[in-house]
């Protein structure tokens, strides 16, 4: 049993621990957890987004930009596709990140887990038919990883190449998610989550 000296100085010790391999620790989470691929040419650019959020849309817009895209899509999940007022949400928010909504188009999803895995296989069913045979999937960065496995997975039937882009979510990136709380609680969700692909998805 420690005395309360000795359980201090264990907490002095712990705190000294993760102080000084503060650096290591997050680098290795954020390698886990964050996985993004050079671009390349692609005509296609499909934005998973949560709630018709805008910073996943302005980043889209920046590389239609680059890519100098045909067509942009967002995912949608089908409950919000089937009400007028949300799938009306999701338009406005592309348009006010200056996307080109005559050419924006969502993709309904089914909710259902492992989410991304369903969400990337209603992407890659849909690009199959239309006949794409490259596709850049805008993510969010720290969830980039885990997207990444899904997207491949779905698409290895099909021969689509597939570039995955991160993004900031909330301002929260893969160089600065150790800045704040918000931050922190995103990315140890998404380490058991890639845990939980790792292990029983893949």
């Amino acid at each position: 049993m420690l005395t309360w000296k000795g359980r201090i100085l264990l907490l002095f010790l712990a705190v000294a621990f993760v102080w000084l391999f503060r650096m290591p620790i997050r680098d290795g989470i954020t390698c886990y957890i964050y996985r993004v691929d050079p671009l390349r040419p692609s005509s296609h650019i499909v934005v998973e987004n949560w709630d018709a959020n805008i910073d996943m849309f302005e980043h889209t817009r920046s590389i239609c930009d680059i890519l100098n895209a045909k067509d942009s899509y967002s995912t949608i999940e089908d409950g919000a596709f089937n009400d007028v007022r949300k799938r009306h949400a999701y338009i406005l928010n592309a348009w006010a990140a200056g996307i080109d909504t005559t050419r924006f188009f969502l993709i309904p999803f089914v909710r259902q887990d492992p989410k991304t895995l369903h969400i990337a296989q209603a992407v890659l069913d849909t690009a199959h038919a239309r006949g794409w045979k490259e596709i850049t999937i805008v993510t969010a960065d720290l969830h980039s990883a885990r997207s990444r496995k899904a997207y491949l997975r779905a698409a290895r039937p099909y021969g689509i190449g597939v570039t995955i882009v991160g993004g900031s979510l909330d301002n929260v990136t893969s160089k600065n998610w150790t800045a704040n709380s918000s931050g922190v609680t995103m990315a140890f969700e998404e380490v058991v989550k890639k845990i939980y692909y790792d292990f029983f998805v893949f």
